[in-house]
């Protein structure tokens, strides 16, 4: 028969074996998750993008893959419902639709930069990057995360509210634009292996 008193030493025991993995007991911070995203060079997956816009009932929807090559190099390929690449290298954006292509500087369209530094500084794990071209917020833990963007750009935030990405370790699950007209963009990422 037990005496109804409770002793510590079973709750210290579970806290002491929570503690054991390091996310769990270590506070979970930008830079950490940064760092952790510094070390991947290179990363493929597919993805499905949803586009709902207010004046459609229903959301306009492409598929394709996503590459990444550490520090700057990011590729786009739409394969579904029609062919498109997009690809930004340095200060370069190139893109092809149908027969037609073209090569546009990421300083002389802010917007676009914006969205290509919520990617590209991530990935590579550069908050500098990072903190110049937006606010951020991280909430959640290293195993599952939440890093909302609001951009510092005027030209860029008249049109984008926030973009957020959700994770988990360096692998990033989603990304969301909020558009300053109500409109959404989700992209769900699934990794080339899985």
């Amino acid at each position: 028969m037990t005496s109804g008193k409770i002793t510590a030493e079973p709750l210290l025991l579970a806290l002491l074996v929570l503690c054991i993995s390091p996310p769990a007991c270590a506070d979970f911070s930008l830079e950490m998750l940064l760092e952790q995203f510094s070390r991947t060079s290179s990363a493929d997956a597919r993805f499905r993008e949803e586009k709902r816009l207010a004046l459609l009932e229903a959301p306009l929807v492409v598929e394709g893959t996503l590459s990444y090559r550490a520090p700057d190099y990011l590729r786009k390929e739409v394969q579904q419902p029609e062919h498109s690449l997009f690809e930004i290298s340095g200060d370069s954006l190139h893109i092809e639709t149908g027969s037609e292509q073209r090569t546009i500087s990421l300083d002389s369209h802010p917007l676009i930069r914006t969205f290509a530094e919520s990617w590209r500084a991530v990935l590579a794990g550069n908050g500098a990057t990072l903190e110049q071209h937006f606010e951020t917020e991280l909430t959640g833990t290293f195993e599952d995360w939440t890093l909302r963007l609001l951009p510092r750009d005027k030209q860029a935030r008249a049109y984008i509210s926030a973009i957020i990405i959700r994770g988990s370790s360096s692998h990033i699950h989603s990304t969301e634009t909020l558009e300053a007209s109500g409109d959404t963009t989700l992209m769900t990422i699934t990794p080339e292996d899985d």
